[in-house]
């Protein structure tokens, strides 16, 4: 008994083995199967063979159908991003490579040697899908009603059930009137009845197809369905994939269903026809300006108003969209300020102005990216003027330098519209120096060097491009005196000087 418990625990171990070698095995399979983009490494002169480097490791099997789409512009863009290639179908298969035959060329000129390329494939789209199941009947009727008994076996005997449907009239049509199967389809067969020496026998008049030839067309029908749905959506002008996969968000409390309900809303169907209506009207006035200058001849002086009234009125939303959905990633700005804090002594006679300007620039690195969007470089060129204490006298100091760091968004993307976007920054500062001192006439040059400059603001954008900004910064400037007009110069050698500003811009994105 004991042994037969020892073989028993080592077949279970044994099994256990294996169950977590295939599980691991699965996982990996898996994730290669979600490999589906492909470069193209051959073409043949004919264009009608290419070789791909996917091979059976990507999840891509024999025999395979599949549609290439080629990405002609950034998904960012509202426009036409992706576009059919071509169809064609594997016939060899390696580790590394694939061998595909076209049999229906879309653009041949995008197959490009050493271009990469999107294979949607019967595997990858139908997988978790089952073949179609299909039924078969036999008809048998009388040879004088063979069509009317084919015709009431394939609409469910409606009409031969609805005996006063002639004395009736269809008010509405709810919903088209479709056979009920227990699989996706049945195959029919028609016979006659024949009779023989008194006797009847069934005679074959029509075979429908063979079922696995049939089952095969309707699988193959689905992916093209599949697959034009899915150039239908990402062509979609107002598609977003932070949207889409927003709305496949699990609940937070459940994890299992979606946030969003499955069910169309009477806002979502609202939001959908506004945008079909304004993307076919902005499209239908702009191809009847572009007929030239004779195509309002044919329109009153009403008609042509209300026509150039719309033109205008939907070229203009469709342009803010157009804003909203390619964001700027370049910023210009002029900023004017003062410094806060006064390092001047009050024995010596005070300067009136303490100002500076500078011209700066802002770029964007990651756009829409959702955290690294979040961070800006900058470069700041300055010009100012301030005044600090120098052995119990003031001294005027006019500065020339150049700035540059880095921002972080917290709360609202830097392009954000119509929001009030808070933002923090770092940055350093070098340049040049010029020091006078107005009692002892002394005057000498230094450089500046700053590196740890701390700054917080607040900006706002409008639609049109244009931005206000205010910005409050503080840094200690270290000033190095590399040349003096003449020895025993009161100006020191070396100074810490801490600058407290604040400052107001005017931004301008593009």
């Amino acid at each position: 008994m004991s042994q037969y418990f020892k073989d028993l625990t080592k077949t279970g171990v044994l099994f256990l083995i294996k169950a977590l070698l295939s599980a691991f095995l699965l996982l990996i399979v898996g994730s290669a199967h979600a490999l589906n983009e492909a470069r193209l490494l051959s073409l043949s002169q004919s264009g009608q063979t290419i070789l791909f480097n996917l091979g059976i490791h990507d999840g891509v099997r024999e025999g395979d159908y599949a549609v290439i789409v080629k990405e002609i512009r950034s998904l960012e863009t509202r426009d036409l991003r992706i576009v059919p290639v071509a169809k064609a179908r594997n016939i060899k298969i390696n580790p590394d490579s694939s061998v595909w035959i076209i049999y229906k060329a879309y653009d041949a000129e995008l197959l490009v040697k050493g271009q990469s390329f999107l294979i949607l494939s019967e595997t990858e789209i139908l997988r978790g899908r089952r073949d179609p199941r299909l039924g078969r009947i036999t008809v048998v009727g009388p040879k004088g009603k063979r069509s009317e008994t084919v015709t009431n076996v394939m609409t469910d005997d409606r009409g031969r059930l609805g005996k006063l449907k002639d004395k009736y009239d269809v008010q509405e049509v709810t919903h088209d009137q479709t056979p009920l199967y227990g699989d996706e389809g049945e195959l029919i067969d028609v016979e006659d009845w024949e009779e023989v020496r008194e006797k009847k026998y069934r005679t074959a008049l029509y075979k429908s197809p063979n079922s696995l030839e049939h089952r095969r067309q309707l699988r193959l029908a689905t992916f093209e369905k599949l697959v034009t749905g899915y150039l239908r959506k990402v062509n979609d002008p107002d598609f977003s994939y932070d949207r889409f996969y927003d709305e496949q968000m699990k609940s937070e409390f459940q994890g299992t269903f979606r946030k969003n309900s499955n069910f169309e809303t009477e806002y979502k169907s609202f939001l959908r026809d506004q945008s079909q209506r304004v993307s076919e009207e902005s499209k239908l006035f702009r191809k009847i300006l572009e007929n030239g200058g004779t195509w309002s001849e044919d329109y009153s002086d009403e008609e042509l108003r209300d026509t150039l009234t719309n033109v205008s009125v939907l070229q203009e939303i469709d342009r803010r969209a157009y804003v909203v959905a390619r964001p700027n990633r370049h910023n210009l700005s002029v900023d004017y300020g003062f410094f806060l804090n006064n390092t001047q002594t009050k024995s010596d006679e005070q300067a009136g102005s303490r100002t500076s300007y500078e011209l700066g620039y802002e770029f964007i690195p990651f756009v829409k990216h959702p955290t690294l969007e979040r961070f800006t470089l900058f470069t700041h060129g300055r010009l100012s003027s301030n005044a600090f204490e120098a052995r119990n006298s003031n001294a005027l100091m006019s500065e020339k330098s150049i700035s540059a760091g880095a921002r972080w968004y917290p709360l609202y993307s830097p392009y954000a519209v119509e929001a009030p976007v808070v933002f923090m920054g770092v940055y350093g500062r070098t340049g040049y120096a010029s020091v006078r001192s107005p009692t002892f006439g002394d005057r000498a040059n230094y450089t500046v060097l700053s590196v740890g400059g701390l700054q917080l603001g607040l900006r706002y954008n409008l639609r049109s491009g244009l931005g206000l900004r205010i910005v409050g910064s503080m840094e200690t400037l270290q000033l190095e005196r590399y040349e003096f007009d003449r020895f025993g110069s009161r100006l020191p050698e070396r100074k810490n000087l801490f600058e407290a500003r604040t400052g107001m811009a005017l931004v301008y994105a593009f």
